[in-house]
């Protein structure tokens, strides 16, 4: 291989160094809620971004070796002659799609009827009172996306209502959904092939993991409001994608502009962070891409308008509840839980006041979970934007006063997703406090007969996948929530020199929006329900390395 090619830059070692300081802290904030800072410490994190540091440049150095020498694959010759006239078949994409579904089925089967989160059974416990009940004083509530809401609703309620059959509900809708998030996955694969023209064997990789990742058939058998918005951001991803890698040129097609103002308009209507990252990502592209401003900026302001349009009349006509603004206080209400458990003698009256009134300052330093927000900033809304406002002025004197308090909260917060914890997408029914029994029953909950000994045993199976100490990495939270995340930003972060990929920079904005704002602000991450924060982010890994990949073999000239 040529000495003279670049194979890492300073943004690596940056980057490695930052993931070496989260990760050695990690641990110590998941399992006591703090981290010394030592010496002991230090020399950990330097160890750690060694080793970060080795396998980062052997990864990208494989990755040069192999487009400018290609392995040899010999005996390999005729699975690879099969998988070629796959990828060169006129079907491929429906042929990518069935091989998932395929190799996905055994999942699918063992995990009948499917798995509901615990948000689920509220949103349909408000959709049965709206629609079967006739109840239609503000039973429906902003704190789950209204549309999300009404499309699990009017799926899954006649088969309960109608046929006394909630079970058989959940699959249809579920079932539905896993052969759209599998359809995006194959729209993925295709894309890779088609337009970043990667190569087979890489493309190969993509298909595979899609299919035997267990991750994937596990979180798209979910039924929640983040399985149903991540297939819809994968296609959104593709299609910004797309006009990342034309430079723009795309968007004077109108049935491209079409498409990408429809999954736009999903991303917002079904997920609360969806219109920051719609927004973000395409005033980045009418910013940097000024030859075809006009039409992102008509594509962007039409999508907005459409979907607050959508959101505000159904709002208005279904009579929605505002949700309550504490939910985006997560952060701010564990760092001030943490300064009344260390600094409770420091609070002033005035202070004490303005926090009392959104929160319950005799206990909250007793209830403070250094992971879990719930605990301090509960399930409802106790004050208005004024009483916020007084309570913001409280938070900011208190941080100037103790601001390693508030950084050690912050970080104990955001642990999870620099850990090596088990990530293990939702298989049980287990928690279900918000099933209401007068609306339906409780045995809805409960998976019934040899369904249960199989979702058990894909549990186990998972379980004894992670222990394994070479799997463990490809099953845990740091791989896809930092890890991979940063390899990414650092591969498009780097100078390549090339007019051909020179926007591709900005594919980081969502990606990074979608860390920041979908899993960083959550309430939690590695507990309860808190992987399924990530799911856009799992979902979208394989393409923005295929991404990644792209630039290699343009850089290197190896393109197919």
């Amino acid at each position: 291989m040529n000495n003279r090619i670049k194979v890492i830059g300073a943004t690596d070692y940056i980057f490695c160094l930052l993931l070496a300081l989260a990760m050695v802290a990690a641990p110590n904030y998941i399992e006591s809620g703090s981290c010394d800072f030592s010496s002991s410490y230090l020399v950990t994190v330097l160890v750690v971004f060694f080793v970060l540091s080795v396998i980062n440049y052997f990864a990208r150095r494989l990755i040069v070796r192999n487009i400018i020498s290609p392995v040899y694959i010999g005996e390999f010759n005729g699975l690879f002659n099969a998988w070629n006239k796959i990828l060169h078949s006129k079907h491929n994409l429906w042929l990518f799609f069935v091989i998932i579904l395929l190799f996905w089925l055994p999942i699918i089967i063992a995990l009948y009827p499917r798995t509901l989160i615990n948000d689920t059974w509220g949103q349909l416990a408000q959709f049965i009172q709206y629609f079967y009940k006739g109840n239609h004083d503000g039973v429906f509530s902003n704190h789950h996306p209204i549309f999300d809401t009404l499309i699990m609703g009017a799926i899954i309620t006649p088969f309960g209502e109608k046929l006394d059959n909630w079970q058989l509900g959940f699959f249809v809708y579920s079932f539905v959904q896993e052969l759209l998030t599998a359809f995006s996955f194959s729209l993925t694969t295709y894309y890779a092939h088609r337009y970043l023209k990667l190569k087979s064997g890489y493309v190969l990789a993509m298909l595979l993991f899609y299919a035997l990742c267990p991750i994937f058939p596990i979180s798209a058998q979910t039924i929640s409001k983040d399985a149903l918005f991540s297939w819809i951001y994968v296609i959104f991803i593709i299609l910004f994608i797309e006009a990342l890698r034309t430079q723009g040129r795309v968007f004077s097609n109108f049935k491209y502009d079409s498409l990408l103002g429809l999954f736009a308009i999903l991303c917002i209507i079904t997920k609360s962070v969806g219109i920051y990252i719609v927004t973000f990502s395409l005033v980045a592209v009418y910013l940097f891409i000024p030859k075809y401003r006009k039409y992102s900026i008509a594509t962007l302001v039409c999508s907005v308008i459409i979907a607050l349009g959508l959101l505000t009349g159904v709002k208005r006509t279904l009579n929605v509840a505002p949700s309550g603004k504490q939910e985006m206080f997560s952060v701010p209400f564990q760092q001030t839980a943490r300064y009344f458990k260390y600094h409770s003698k420091d609070v002033t009256k005035a202070e004490f006041n303005s926090i009392n009134v959104l929160l319950d300052g005799k206990n909250i330093g007793k209830v403070y979970n250094p992971t879990n927000a719930d605990p301090v900033k509960g399930y409802t809304d106790r004050g208005n934007y004024k009483q916020y406002k007084n309570y913001l002025v409280s938070w900011f004197k208190e941080g100037r006063r103790h601001p390693r308090t508030y950084i050690a909260a912050f970080n104990a917060m955001v642990s999870g997703w620099f850990s090596f914890a088990e990530y293990d997408p939702l298989m049980s029914m287990d928690w279900h406090n918000l099933l209401d029994p007068k609306l339906i029953p409780t045995s809805a909950a409960v998976r019934q007969g040899e369904f249960r000994k199989s979702s058990q045993a894909v549990q186990t199976v998972f379980d004894n996948l992670y222990k394994n100490p070479i799997l463990q990495l490809l099953l845990s939270y740091g791989l896809y929530a930092s890890v991979l995340p940063l390899f990414i930003t650092a591969t498009f972060l780097r100078k390549w020199g090339l007019e051909e990929v020179k926007f591709y920079w900005l594919s980081v904005i969502p990606l990074g929006l979608s860390i920041l704002l979908g899993c960083w602000l959550a309430p939690v991450s590695t507990l309860f329900e808190g992987r399924r924060y990530l799911y856009p982010v799992v979902y979208t890994i394989p393409l923005m390395l295929s991404l990644c990949l792209s630039i290699y073999q343009i850089k290197y000239g190896r393109r197919e």
